[in-house]
């Protein structure tokens, strides 16, 4: 396939080869929620981009994509842009991309839509995640749809491995996952942003080698902790049920310390290393 946005042609086959299985389910909900107006979180590279812009029932209003391309982005400017993308011979087709910083700053969007994608994004987020999910509240209509899709942080450890559990550093601060997170961890950070569960699962869409192999059956025997310990994917869809700009508690995989912002009693939280011991 090719695949060209701005006029560029992307070489990503590969990219989109090794995701398929997670597009395909991440598409199925997409339809089982009724479509309509999307926004995607986080398109660079734009494979998802493309397969929701072919989708029928799908009209992909915008994406929210940084790409000023720096390293310490924590105060990045929001920019609005029109952006064209060509899947092949068919005609460009064209949305808005949003370039900010999802975790720093709440920023408004054109008109609400009726649902937003924010797929294995979360993990490479540094200190806020749930300023994306109140971003997130924000652009959606009331009842809107949340799809979030992260890699599934309960994994079992392979015995064999060496190396460090976290990937190596790099120079950009959001090319590597800073934080994993459990399937009822992420449940519970999305509720505290305004949004009602209406589904929480396991996905191991990913093709395996080798022994590990033998995960997909293990995971296909039913048990919640076999799941928890073999799938590779941890999925969220939530409804908006109320607007929110911060979020309504301390989420259960923050530290209860002081300094959080747009969270509510926040303030009220004691410091453990802020106690005189005297």
């Amino acid at each position: 396939m090719t695949l060209r946005v701005n006029g560029k042609l992307l070489p990503i086959d590969g990219y989109m080869n090794f995701h398929a299985g997670r597009f395909d389910k991440t598409l199925d909900l997409v339809r089982r929620y009724g479509g309509g107006s999307v926004v995607e979180v986080g398109g660079v590279p734009w494979a998802m981009t493309s397969r929701l812009a072919a989708e029928p029932g799908v009209d992909l209003r915008a994406t929210v994509s940084e790409e000023a391309g720096s390293n310490w982005s924590d105060e990045l400017p929001v920019t609005r842009k029109d952006y064209e993308l060509q899947i092949g011979d068919a005609a460009p087709r064209g949305y808005v991309n949003y370039s900010a910083n999802v975790e720093r700053t709440l920023f408004p969007i054109d008109e609400p839509v009726d649902m937003v994608l924010a797929c294995e994004i979360i993990e490479h987020l540094t200190r806020a995640p749930h300023t994306m999910l109140l971003n997130i509240n924000g652009w959606l209509k009331p009842g809107g749809i949340v799809i979030i899709t992260t890699p599934n942080g309960s994994q079992l450890e392979n015995p064999f491995r060496v190396k460090a559990k976290m990937p190596a550093y790099r120079p950009c601060v959001y090319s590597r996952h800073n934080y994993v997170f459990t399937l009822d961890g992420l449940a519970d950070l999305v509720e505290t942003c305004g949004f009602e569960i209406l589904e929480a699962s396991h996905w191991s869409p990913y093709t395996r080698s080798g022994l590990s192999n033998l995960y997909r059956p293990v995971v296909n025997l039913g048990s919640r902790y076999l799941k928890d310990k073999f799938a590779q994917t941890v999925c969220v869809v939530g409804r908006k049920i109320e607007h929110r700009q911060t979020a309504s508690r301390l989420p259960r995989c923050f530290a209860r310390q002081s300094g959080w912002e747009r969270i509510d009693g926040a303030d009220q939280i004691v410091d453990p290393w802020s106690l005189d011991m005297d």
